[in-house]
């Protein structure tokens, strides 16, 4: 009989495997093992704060349109592997020593290497991604252990989906001064110099030495969600806009108008990982 105080696991849409997350100030998440995806976090007393694509996807093996996918170990298309890597796509494990496993607001899932993952990319890895939530916050943590013999390098992201009422009415503060590659203009290095980010067509940025905290000011929904992220030395914030949007599984033509992605990322300078290292990072997301 499993512990009460265990986050339960619940078939999830299509009856895949999802973990309930919930805290006693009725504060609730999701977590699909299937790409260890939080798809939900609803603070308490508050809205959903993670944008889900109208006709996401949810299929073993398939990333999901939406909420945080985890981009491991390759961020878009920067080296040989599918986009944005595999560890999105692949069914992920409760950790079995899990000491916070009685603790029914986090839980911890693990993804290591086996001979489907060996023939995308050859190294011997653990990954974990610890997942927390209290009344007004969601941490997303994600470790990389090197289990193998050999130096490997990576690079990642918590690409995370922000649910915004109208980005018409939406503003990001705290890029001021930094540098970003403009990848809608060719990758071009370009300073910030705007007070706030209004998104107001295509947006594609790789922040380079980003902000450690950002904000995002929902208006439409009354609500400020802070961003925070430890560990990550980049940040990226997409949104494809109305011509894009239809090229992306998952993501209906009006969509681009109620999200924005803001991600914590590693994509400048590669992490390398010598064989028994390992790495972390994380992100949070509290509203203020």
């Amino acid at each position: 009989i499993s512990d009460p105080m265990t986050p339960p696991i619940v078939p999830g849409k299509n009856g895949m495997s999802t973990v309930l997350l919930s805290h006693p100030s009725g504060s609730s998440a999701d977590v699909y093992l299937n790409g260890a995806h939080v798809t939900s976090w609803i603070p308490a007393g508050g809205k959903e704060v993670l944008f889900m694509g109208k006709t996401a996807t949810f299929a073993p093996g398939d990333p999901i349109r939406g909420g945080i996918p985890v981009v491991w170990p390759q961020f878009a298309n920067t080296g040989p592997l599918p986009q944005h890597g595999f560890a999105r796509k692949t069914e992920w494990q409760l950790a079995e020593n899990d000491e916070s496993s009685d603790d029914p607001s986090s839980v911890k899932l693990v993804l290591t290497d086996d001979h489907r993952t060996r023939d995308q990319w050859p190294y011997h890895f653990r990954t974990e991604l610890t997942v927390t939530i209290d009344d007004k916050s969601l941490q997303v943590k994600l470790d990389a252990f090197n289990t193998g013999d050999e130096l490997f390098s990576f690079t990642a992201a918590l690409h995370t989906y922000i649910a915004v009422a109208d980005i018409r009415e939406t503003a990001i503060r705290g890029f001021t001064g930094k540098w970003y590659l403009d990848k809608t203009q060719g990758g071009n290095e370009t300073k910030d110099e705007a007070k706030k980010l209004v998104i107001s067509d295509e947006t594609d940025r790789v922040y380079l030495k980003a902000p450690k905290k950002v904000e995002v000011e929902d208006r439409g929904n009354e609500r400020r969600i802070e961003i925070r992220s430890a560990g990550f030395k980049d940040a990226v914030v997409w949104n494809p806009w109305a011509e894009k949007v239809t090229g992306f599984i998952g993501l209906d033509t009006e969509d681009y108008m109620k999200m924005v992605c803001v991600e914590a990322a590693q994509i400048g300078s590669p992490v390398e990982l010598k064989p028994g290292a390992s790495w972390n990072g994380s992100q949070t997301l509290a509203i203020v």
